[in-house]
């Protein structure tokens, strides 16, 4: 199982979600479940887009643990 983790990232300035909704226009749902750190399914173009606000590969977001 894969979560994302938004703290891997390198950020250019400290950005706060509300600051994330209003770029990407995802939902604030959204934004507060991919920081949780919890299990999500997101679609890939939700992934695609905060990599592309990040500056970063889909795959520096991801992280693989172990399921439960």
């Amino acid at each position: 199982m894969y979560i994302v983790n938004l703290y891997n990232v390198k950020w250019e300035k400290r950005y706060t979600q509300d600051d994330i909704v209003k770029a990407t226009k995802l939902s604030v749902g959204t934004v507060s479940n991919l920081f949780s750190g919890k299990h999500h399914d997101y679609k890939l173009s939700t992934l695609e887009t905060i990599s592309k606000f990040f500056k970063c590969s889909i795959h520096d977001i991801l992280i693989e643990v172990e399921d439960k």
